[in-house]
């Protein structure tokens, strides 16, 4: 977002907070509890949201610098993404020909010297290509071997409006337009391309993955769950909601917005009133706050159980070990306060969901990233 539709945001958020009210879709849905917890359903998800369906790997300044690298294997498939010298991303299936162990299992780091992976079994090297250069006791052991056809098999990426996306399955293309569905306009103006990457936590949960994406998608919880925290900052049930292909983005409004109307427009500082959330299908949310941004990637381990990728992006780089240990105590301060507030509470609604009793979970017409969200997954999975 550029100031001028920050602005207008601001101004959306001082509307609904005269009138009472937030962003309201048409009627309340109702989904089938099964839809959380039945083995059938989430194997096929694993393979059409996950395998099968491009995946948000983070803003570019992840991966920011020739030979820096990012690897996971959430999707079922060990995916490896680097920055070539010429500037462009490159990934690949994380396999050595070899034996099949990953080249590298750290969320992210930088090639050796800039721009070899070694696989950590026996040694054999490729280059930012994927091609296979280096093969120890290669004349004596592999004589045979053609080491043209035994490079990394590539996968597709993509990197458009400071995001990177990758598809899982090497068979399979996908148009990165298509997939934004606008939404990087939107996000314009955050900071994608240049920012600084602090870290990440992983944390498991014991429950659905798509119960821990529900918590994401709207502020009708916080007055209740965080009356000590969230609520202290910003209105509870109150926020703007823009559709964006399958994706959204919604805005929140701290306390004191209303001090802008005695404030000149043009000093008007948006995001010090303002926060984003912004859901990228299927696991994804950005959410963008003052002077900060962050990123909270689900991916689902068994119906019950799901891993959390939480990281952080700065304007620039602490500027000595102590600016450094305020954001990393800021850091897990977030992070404590989602796993004792939110993640406590989901898993209680987890031990309701595989109770064993027919009935429908409700999701307010107050709540339009929720529905969203599991709108677009019945469109993918083909439910009506």
């Amino acid at each position: 977002m550029q100031r001028q539709q920050q602005i207008e945001e601001l101004k959306a958020l001082m509307d609904l907070v005269d009138r009472k009210t937030t962003a309201m879709t048409d009627s309340v849905m109702e989904i089938d509890v099964k839809e959380y917890h039945d083995p059938a359903q989430f194997q096929r998800e694993k393979i059409e949201l996950f395998r099968n369906y491009p995946q948000f790997v983070g803003p570019s300044c992840m991966i920011a610098k020739a030979g820096d690298y990012c690897a996971f294997d959430d999707t079922g498939i060990p995916i490896l993404i680097v920055r070539h010298t010429d500037g462009a991303l490159r990934a690949f299936v994380n396999i050595c020909s070899h034996r099949g162990a990953p080249l590298n299992e750290c969320d992210s780091g930088t090639a050796k010297k800039g721009r070899l992976f070694s696989c950590p079994y026996h040694g054999w090297s490729y280059d930012l290509d994927g091609a296979l250069v280096g093969v120890p006791f290669g004349k004596e052991g592999f004589d045979s071997i053609d080491r043209s056809t035994l490079g990394l098999k590539p996968l597709q990426v993509e990197e458009k409006d400071g995001m990177i996306f990758v598809m899982p399955n090497p068979e399979l293309r996908f148009d990165i337009d298509e997939v934004l569905g606008g939404i990087g306009e939107r996000l314009s103006g955050f900071g994608f391309k240049d920012h600084y990457y602090l870290g990440a936590k992983k944390v498991f949960t014991d429950f659905s993955w798509k119960l821990n994406m529900d918590t994401f998608h709207e502020y009708y919880h916080f007055e209740f769950l965080h009356p000590e925290t969230i609520a202290q900052m910003a209105y509870s049930n109150l926020g703007t909601y823009h559709q964006y292909g399958r994706n959204h983005s919604m805005g929140s409004a701290v306390l004191q917005i209303n001090e802008l109307k005695d404030i000149p427009e043009e000093q008007w500082q948006p995001r010090k009133y303002s926060s984003y959330v912004n859901y990228i299908f299927p696991n994804t949310v950005i959410f963008v706050v003052e002077d900060h941004f962050q990123t909270w990637r689900v991916y689902p381990i068994s119906p019950d159980r799901s891993v959390v990728y939480h990281s952080m992006f700065l304007p620039e780089e602490p500027k000595d070990p102590a600016q450094r240990q305020q954001y990393e105590d800021y850091f897990q301060m977030i992070n404590d306060v989602a796993v004792a507030e939110d993640y406590t509470l989901v898993d209680k609604i987890h031990r309701g969901i595989n109770a064993g009793i027919d009935r429908k979970v409700l999701v307010g017409r107050n709540e339009p990233g929720v529905q969203n969200m599991h709108r677009q997954l019945h469109e993918v999975l083909g439910k009506n």
